[in-house]
């Protein structure tokens, strides 16, 4: 199964995408231009977006990291370690934030802007890297194999360097300048920095490779929807502004949409090991010949359906079919003609199966089982005659102005069931079959008359008394 993300894309949805992009972009502009207009002020909106942003960024991260295990395509590694960062940082912005215990908080004053400026660029730097080496794969396909060579373990650790970078930033002290403090930076050259790196972000995914792909098409939107935010951060970064409102929700935006993607990538695939679960074992149930299910199938289901028959104290039936004189019938037009009768046959009797319960299976050779649950003495001999008509009407002829015919044995058990099983009521029909066969073929026979006429035999020549031949 080809990943969802290395897939071709339509035109059609190529053409929404950019349309999708083309509304982001002037919305986010048409908020910029009321930012006057006041805002209610709710408590926990950033610490609830915040969450969110930490749960699917570690999601879509750990997503990747499976995908790069599946696919072997190096750039997906530094793509989870982009997406590693942004968890980072939004779990630091949930224990800096108003209300959390100065024990528990690892962030200082001196700390406090350093973590910002370390995602923005860390991202977006990731970002980079990943799309730079999928464009470079793509031209010379034998460098992931040569980067990766057999033991692909290792570099699963690299988005462990954003988790090491990250505690180096934690405690560097007042290397950068603020970009998350509550005041406006659209001087502050570290805002611009991180404004401009968003830009390039944006730029080089588009510039690195096409959107005939979805992995390209959603990350651009990501970049374009983290770029809003980062604009939007520079206009204004005071708490419960405008422009801070939209900043968060774009950065909702930004981090889910791969994330939907890697789900909907894992629900295909879920429906693609379903479909071919179901496939396979359709394969394994049906005989390759006739397409009706096969002997397998039948011990299966025949035991579980003689078990339902005990718990709910209802009959089940079972005939035993065989094709009259088929040795022969194979001698003398071969066995491709054969396969065809079988063929037709099996069919037949498919077709005439009435209930969902009721079903035919290739017993082994010429010969056929038909399993009727919840079916009478009655009901089931009526089924008998149905389906030995039924091959009759196919008028495959079997030479000198012979018919193909079938041999049909059934027998049902009524009860009691401890003192039976599955196995001995197929004796039964078997034993039945055997009588059809030996009275001349071509006809029914029901082991229930077989069984009367044994007992009235007994009764007349009871032990030591020898039955006439």
């Amino acid at each position: 199964m080809n990943a969802i993300l290395h897939q071709t894309v339509t035109s059609r949805l190529r053409w929404t995408t950019r349309i999708l992009m083309l509304l982001l972009a002037v919305a986010s502009l048409l908020a910029m231009l009321h930012t006057t207009q006041p805002w209610p002020q709710l408590a926990a909106f950033a610490p609830a977006v915040a969450t969110i942003v930490v749960l699917s960024t570690t999601t879509t991260a750990l997503l990747l990291l499976l995908q790069f295990k599946i696919q072997k395509q190096f750039f997906l590694l530094p793509l989870a370690g982009a997406y590693a960062i942004y968890a980072l940082a939004a779990i630091t912005s949930l224990l800096s934030m108003h209300g959390s215990p100065d024990h528990a908080n690892p962030m200082t004053s001196d700390t406090m802007s350093n973590w910002g400026a370390y995602w923005q660029f860390g991202f977006c730097g990731f970002i980079i890297i990943a799309m730079a080496f999928r464009k470079a794969t793509e031209s010379f396909p034998q460098l992931n194999r040569i980067i990766l060579g057999k033991n692909t373990v290792p570099f699963m650790l690299t988005p462990l360097l954003g988790i090491i970078v990250y505690m180096l930033a934690l405690n560097a002290g007042n290397l950068f300048s603020a970009i998350m403090s509550s005041s406006p930076i659209v001087t502050a050259p570290l805002g611009w920095g991180s404004w401009i790196m968003a830009a390039a972000t944006f730029v080089l995914v588009r510039a690195f490779c096409s959107d005939d792909k979805l992995v390209t098409i959603f990350l651009s939107i990501a970049a374009l929807s983290h770029l809003c935010h980062v604009s939007h951060l520079l206009i204004d970064n005071t708490p419960f502004s405008a422009n801070w409102y939209m900043a968060h929700l774009l950065s909702l935006f930004s981090f889910t949409t791969l994330l939907a993607v890697l789900i909907l990538q894992l629900s295909q695939f879920t429906r693609d090991l379903a479909d071919s679960h179901a496939y396979l074992m359709e394969k394994a149930h049906k005989d390759s010949l006739t397409g009706i299910y096969n002997r397998g199938y039948f011990d299966e289901t025949a035991e579980l359906e003689w078990r339902r028959a005990q718990r709910n104290g209802t009959p089940i039936s079972l005939l035993m079919l065989d094709i009259d004189h088929f040795k022969g019938y194979n001698d003398q037009f071969g066995h491709v003609k054969g396969d065809k009768c079988l063929k037709k046959i099996a069919q037949a009797l498919h077709a005439n199966m009435q209930r969902p319960g009721d079903f035919v299976a290739r017993f082994g050779g010429e010969e056929f089982v038909v399993l009727l649950p919840a079916t009478t003495a009655e009901g089931c001999h009526a089924m008998a005659q149905k389906l030995h008509l039924a091959v009759q009407k196919l008028k495959i002829s079997a030479g000198d102005h012979r018919r193909v015919s079938v041999s049909i044995g059934h027998a049902t058990w009524n009860g009691p069931y401890e003192n039976g099983s599955i196995n001995e009521l197929l004796s039964q029909a078997d034993l039945a079959l055997y009588t059809a066969k030996r009275l001349g073929r071509n006809r029914i026979v029901r082991y229930e008359d077989l069984a009367h006429s044994l007992a009235w035999s007994k009764s007349l020549f009871p032990p030591g008394v020898m039955s006439p031949q």
